[in-house]
């Protein structure tokens, strides 16, 4: 209005031809303000938003490809998890701002044309898509799961992002087209209203020259300056600034143009902005990273790679990127298949470095496109192996080596041994099997320390080595257990050479921390195919020789025979049938009357454990006992027994036969187990047995395991009653002093010297001597396994206090014992006598 009124003012004698000048001047000045006004409000917020959200679809992209390099790295560490957050929570702002940003495109939606609008709508949904994808791959990735699951999101996300930066692009493509049609109608305005200004101002310069003049120079020049505004923004000055020097339209006008270059300027910025933050993250990446070409040049490299090759960054750029791989037509091929596939996931290969050394990598690549579908490259991303190599070889190491003797373990030694084996089938020949065992290795790690027993053991292998060939195998299976395999043996007699020859070498001393040290082995051999067509059968039939060696005396060898796996296989059957027996009841217990000499009456009992088997029936206690110790079943059997017996002598208490007492013998394993006196206490406690009614037997070699811990076990068990005694006396071996303070009870004699005891001097004087000692000590005497009278006058003639034996009666049912307990409280043994002579 002011430009009017000026024109009105100034030109008011030519008011009509300067009034239509001015009239057009003004709406040109108006259509082009109207222009710009559009531009600046319509398609300048379009673009800013488009750009916006191009700039976090691009920071949600890096972000979740950074997080998948992250966790392709392998292993687990702190960094790693810091680095993950951060990449996380990057991925997160992106998302907020790409939403942000299409919100405010949303918002713009009814200023834009039905073109517009469907490409917003379709940026919309290709922009959830890689949200979605992206946080799906993000959690996968996080939980910790890899393979296919992982792959398969990795190239839907992939797709999606080409999807997104497509539609971006369309988008941000038409409205660059709107922005140049825009300019070319501004132009357009621009040069229409300086025609018909000038038009109306030739028709007015003959009535009002100067008037003319002042009016075109007032219109031309604010408009000049905006025309030279955008040819600089045309050529990319986005500095360029308008003088806003009146508040009217061209004021207005210059306030647009200012306004609009700003916005252009504040984009550019975040463009570049964004550029740089993408070159950092690449820049900062520990994987190696190289973009080639699509004809195979290296057209762009990250520090990480130039670090990994031993290349400055300009001696890479321009390179072929087969100059790189090991080998170069390796090379070709790789980028092939990645134009051709899209992308190559975790391919190991070898890069060579400057110094022509070779570097184990993994590497992964993905194809880049325009927005035309064009490839404009191949981005390379390669993680250095060599420490997972290392790592690799270390346990590699670790499985197949025994670390103490450096000599394959066993894994190892499984496999050599399938090989020989397959070798001598295919060869027809033999391979024996050599099973070493050291003796009594045990004795060294007690005395001398396990550190002192390694040594020793590496010092056993390296004597080994020794005793074998190149194609033989030594190896250490267990604690102090080796096995040689000799591979193509001719015969047997070579195997027992190399066992004599190991016996040998093993006689010599070692020396270990200064000291003498000698140790023996004990060999079984088994030899293919004769003793077993399979590794796992010559190895337990080498085992069982390697035992009957050991029972011969140790410091031997012995080869397999099919006797000894009968054995084992009677062995293993007879365990099977004792976990079984317990479950089954077949075990039952019996009880031996023992008889007091002076008064010649029961006294008490001893309970045997017996065991029917369903099919074989009656099994001896010698063969089964041993076993169930080995088995470790003894525990639970002997406090089976001691249980039933004492239920059954507090039976026989409520009967009334209160004087009865029960001997239960306990064997060394269950008597050295922590808890024994424990579980003592508790079967007494659930039977209602008194202690003193109560005896426990043991034998002398279980009394000197451990004889000051023995003292307390059996001070502990006498300060509650229960009586005790020494089982087969005579027949191990005892310390005199430790004897003497053991609160033993009684001493029972063993059956072997009272068998002979009418025929041998020898044995008649170890009973009077056992018997005497006894006493001295204040201890009873029970001589057990009497069968005839004259046996039994012995002993009362030595002053034995009590006997035992199938003289008196064998071991009976409880049943059987209460009849005769019922006849006669104890029978006395004058008339057992006088009915056994008239027998």
């Amino acid at each position: 209005m002011r430009i009017r009124s000026t024109l009105t003012a100034g030109c008011f004698v030519l008011a009509l031809l300067t009034a239509t000048a001015g009239f057009f001047g003004v709406r040109a000045a108006r259509q082009v303000s109207g222009e710009f006004t559009a531009l600046a409000e319509n398609v300048m917020p379009v673009v800013k938003g488009l750009e916006e959200a191009r700039f976090a679809g691009l920071r949600i992209v890096s972000s979740t490809i950074e997080i998948g390099f992250i966790a392709n790295q392998g292993g687990a560490s702190r960094l790693q998890d810091s680095q993950l957050d951060l990449e996380n929570r990057l991925r997160l702002a992106g998302v907020d701002g790409y939403r942000a940003a299409i919100a405010r495109l949303v918002s713009l939606a009814d200023r834009c044309s039905p073109t517009e609008r469907v490409l917003l709508a379709d940026l919309d949904v290709a922009g959830d898509r890689l949200v979605a994808t992206s946080t799906d791959l993000a959690r996968l990735i996080g939980s910790g799961q890899r393979g296919p699951a992982v792959l398969a999101l990795k190239e839907r996300f992939e797709r999606d992002e080409k999807a997104f930066l497509a539609t971006v692009d369309r988008a941000i493509g038409t409205e660059e087209q709107l922005l140049a049609a825009s300019r070319e109608q501004v132009r357009g305005t621009i040069a229409n209203s300086l025609v018909l200004s000038i038009g109306a101002a030739a028709v007015a310069l003959s009535l009002a020259l100067v008037g003319g003049i002042v009016v075109t120079l007032y219109i031309i020049r604010p408009l000049s300056a905006l025309h030279r505004g955008f040819e600089q923004v045309g050529r990319g000055v986005l500095d360029t600034r308008l003088a806003v020097s009146a508040d009217n339209e061209f004021g207005r006008l210059s306030s647009a143009f200012n306004w609009m270059v700003g916005e252009l300027q504040s984009t550019k910025d975040e463009i570049v902005t964004a550029n740089g933050y993408l070159d950092n993250v690449i820049r900062s990446m520990a994987d190696a990273l190289a973009v080639i070409s699509p004809e195979g040049i290296v057209s762009s490299v990250n520090p990480a790679i130039c670090t990994l090759l031993g290349y400055h960054e300009a001696q890479l750029v321009g390179q072929c990127f087969s100059a790189i791989v090991a080998e170069e037509a390796l090379g070709c091929e790789l980028l092939a298949e990645m134009i051709e596939r899209e992308q190559l996931a975790d391919r190991e290969i070898c890069y060579r470095s400057q110094e022509g050394d070779l570097i184990p990598v993994a590497l992964s690549g993905a194809v880049m496109r325009n927005s035309w579908g064009e490839v404009q490259g191949v981005v390379c991303l390669a993680h250095d192996m060599r420490e997972r190599k290392r790592v690799e070889a270390e346990i590699r190491d670790l499985a197949y080596s025994d670390q103490l003797t450096g000599l394959p373990n066993r894994a190892l030694f499984q496999d050599r041994l399938g090989q020989a084996l397959a070798h001598a089938h295919r060869d027809e020949a033999m391979v024996a099997i050599l099973f070493l065992d050291l003796d009594r290795f045990k004795d060294v790690n007690d005395t001398m320390g396990h550190s002192n027993g390694d040594q020793l053991l590496a010092a056993v292998a390296e004597r080994l080595k020794g005793s074998v060939r190149q194609t033989d195998t030594l190896a250490r299976v267990g604690g102090d257990e080796f096995v040689i395999i000799l591979s193509s043996v001719r015969e047997e007699r070579s195997a027992s050479v190399v066992a004599q020859m190991v016996l040998d070498i093993m006689g010599a001393p070692f020396e270990i921390d200064g000291k003498e040290v000698f140790i023996s082995t004990s060999i079984g051999i088994a030899v293919y195919p004769g003793d077993g067509a399979d590794g796992d059968t010559l190895l337990r039939h080498a085992d069982m020789a390697l035992y009957a060696a050991k029972e011969r005396g140790r410091n031997a060898f012995s080869f397999f025979s099919e006797q000894m796996n009968r054995k084992a296989l009677e062995r293993r059957s007879l365990e099977d049938s004792l976990r079984r027996a317990m479950a089954n009841d077949e075990f039952y217990v019996d009880y031996q009357p023992q008889i007091d000499l002076r008064s010649g009456r029961l006294f008490g009992v001893e309970a045997l454990l017996r065991w029917r088997h369903p099919e074989e029936g009656l099994i001896s206690p010698a063969r089964f006992i041993p076993v169930a110790e080995e088995m470790g079943l003894i525990r639970r059997l002997g406090e089976w027994v001691l249980r039933t017996a004492c239920n059954q002598c507090h039976a026989w208490h409520e009967e009334g036969y209160s004087s009865i007492r029960v001997a239960v013998n306990v064997s060394g394993h269950q008597f050295n187990q922590p808890g024994f006196i424990e579980m003592v206490d508790e079967v007494l406690e659930e039977t209602g047995l008194d202690p003193s009614s109560l005896e426990l037997e043991l034998t002398e070699s279980t009394l000197m395991e451990g004889a000051n811990e023995t003292i307390m076990t059996l001070i502990d068990l006498k300060v509650r009653g229960i009586h005790l005694a020494i089982d087969d006396f005579g027949t191990g071996y005892s310390s005199l002093s430790y004897l003497k303070h053991f609160p033993i009870d009684r001493l029972k004699v063993d059956r072997s010297f009272i068998r002979d005891i009418s025929t041998d001097l020898d044995d008649c004087a170890i009973v009077e001597a056992i018997i005497g000692m006894a006493h001295s000590l204040g201890r009873r005497v029970l001589a057990e396994g009497v069968e005839r009278a004259e046996e039994l006058e012995f002993l009362r003639a030595r002053g034995c206090d009590e006997v035992q034996g199938y003289y008196f009666g064998r071991p009976m049912s409880p049943q059987e014992i209460e009849q005769r307990l019922v006849r006669v409280t104890a029978e006395p043994v004058a008339e057992r006598r006088q009915a056994g002579a008239s027998a």
